[in-house]
């Protein structure tokens, strides 16, 4: 997959491949009863994002406060867009 040109999250087309980049504001793991799923809030001046990592309950080096670029593809929700399994790079710190 080649890389797609990061773009503002509010700017992000559900179906469409995105790339953007923004912090991490949030993380969700799901319980120990459910099955696996790492979730990570991203916001950048624009919007959030949701990306969804199914079958994990951790990504070593995403935490709150993580700088982070990720691309996949957009699926539409009621709340937020999300997604799922994108690939991410750690962005580092200024």
């Amino acid at each position: 997959m080649t890389e797609a040109p990061t773009v503002n999250i509010a700017d992000v087309q559900p179906r469409g491949i995105a790339r953007v980049s923004g912090r991490v504001v949030a993380i969700q793991v799901e319980p120990s009863d459910a099955p696996p799923a790492f979730t990570v809030r991203l916001e950048d001046a624009t919007g959030r994002i949701d990306a969804i990592f199914m079958g994990r309950r951790e990504v070593p080096g995403i935490s709150p406060g993580t700088l982070l670029s990720l691309e996949g593809r957009v699926c539409e929700s009621e709340a937020l867009p999300r997604l799922y399994n994108p690939r991410y790079e750690l962005v580092p710190s200024a």
